[in-house]
């Protein structure tokens, strides 16, 4: 016990950190113009799909116009928001690659742009002016610290809800 609790202390610490690092972080801007960003593709490992194209770039802008593959048709539009009906169109299209606006590309003097970090997960819309992303960034990289330390895991989704039930034990008394 006083082991898991010097441990949760030096992931508590890790957090404090990283929100101290962090905490300047802030949307200032609804667009800073670039055009820079990061082409985004499947993870493909051995021949599977870990991640599929959709799943990467959903709640991301768009950072040059999509075009459907072998013509000049434009798809969606640059400084589009991918929402699941674009996400539908890429898939439909077989799109296989998607340049999208990021953080690091960002050309905001002070923070960020809300087109360059995206959607707001909470919300599901673009992430509003003012909101401290580096604050939610520091505490969603320090949580899981904390949840291997206490080796408590609550991550959601599909995958995970397979894991915690392939390891569930029936006992017989």
């Amino acid at each position: 016990l006083a082991d898991t609790a010097l441990k949760t202390a030096n992931s508590g610490y890790l957090t404090r950190r990283l929100v101290d690092v962090a905490q300047d972080l802030v949307v200032t801007e609804d667009d800073c113009g670039t055009h820079d960003g990061i082409l985004m593709t499947p993870v493909i490992e051995g021949g599977d799909v870990k991640e599929p194209l959709r799943e990467r770039v959903l709640g991301r802008v768009t950072a040059e116009d999509i075009l459907v593959p072998g013509t000049a048709d434009i798809l969606i539009p640059r400084n589009a928001l991918l929402s699941e009906k674009w996400c539908d169109e890429l898939e439909a299209n077989s799109v296989d690659n998607v340049k999208v606006r990021s953080v690091v590309s960002c050309e905001t003097d002070f923070g960020v742009c809300a087109k360059c970090y995206g959607r707001d997960l909470a919300r599901g819309h673009i992430i509003n002016r003012g909101e401290a992303v580096g604050v939610i960034a520091a505490q969603s990289i320090g949580e899981p610290g904390t949840q291997l330390t206490m080796r408590t895991f609550h991550i959601g989704g599909a995958a995970s809800r397979a894991a915690a039930e392939s390891s569930i034990q029936v006992r017989n008394k």
